[in-house]
């Protein structure tokens, strides 16, 4: 059974370097076998600031309703995300915060890029919003300190094989994750918790 798992990326500053991460992401991800993923540039969509959640905008763009769609298909997610001030941009968590009901009961897979963390405060962060989006975090993650001196727009600046090992690794436990939450979706619902004796 196929997974389509795309790639949330968090940035629209004008001068980004986090976008080569979710870039060489993009093409490691792609080399999956039975997966399909699909890079989401916050810059390229029409959001805004949170004025209306997607099911209160009457007058969408079409662009809106076609994020949501994909984000309903999608079996799990990759964010790649920079860390501002010790924390994730607000572009981001706008991003999330315009749908809800696509992310629930999906796992989460998160790099983090910048500081001298590589983004671990950014994703910390970030582990504290996803289960109020009833969504799982995985436990691997990926933190890319100084990434102006590890990654350009041809990907890593050195050990490109390191970095390839680390991301596969990523991959394969999102990937884990996505079929166990997708087996378990296609499941009768439990509506209630088991009474006691």
């Amino acid at each position: 059974m196929g997974l389509y798992l795309p790639i949330l990326y968090g940035s629209v500053r004008s001068q980004r370097r986090s976008i080569h991460v979710a870039r060489f992401a993009l093409e490691r991800l792609q080399r999956r076998p039975g997966v399909e993923t699909r890079l989401f540039d916050p810059a390229e969509l029409p959001f805004g600031n949170l004025i209306h959640r997607s099911w209160e905008w009457m007058d969408a763009p079409v662009e809106v309703a076609q994020f949501e769609a994909e984000m309903v298909r999608a079996d799990g997610f990759l964010v790649v995300t920079p860390e501002y001030n010790h924390g994730y941009p607000g572009t981001l968590k706008n991003l999330l915060d315009h749908l809800f009901e696509p992310w629930g009961r999906k796992p989460f897979a998160f790099v983090g890029a910048g500081g001298p963390y590589g983004g671990a405060r950014a994703i910390d962060g970030l582990r504290l919003v996803i289960p109020g989006l009833k969504a799982i975090s995985i436990p691997t993650m990926i933190g890319v300190s100084q990434v102006d001196k590890s990654f350009g727009p041809d990907g890593p600046l050195t050990d490109r094989e390191g970095w390839e090992r680390r991301f596969d690794v990523l991959f394969a436990e999102l990937e884990w994750y996505a079929l166990a939450l997708q087996r378990a979706r296609q499941e009768p619902a439990v509506d209630s918790a088991p009474t006691g004796r």
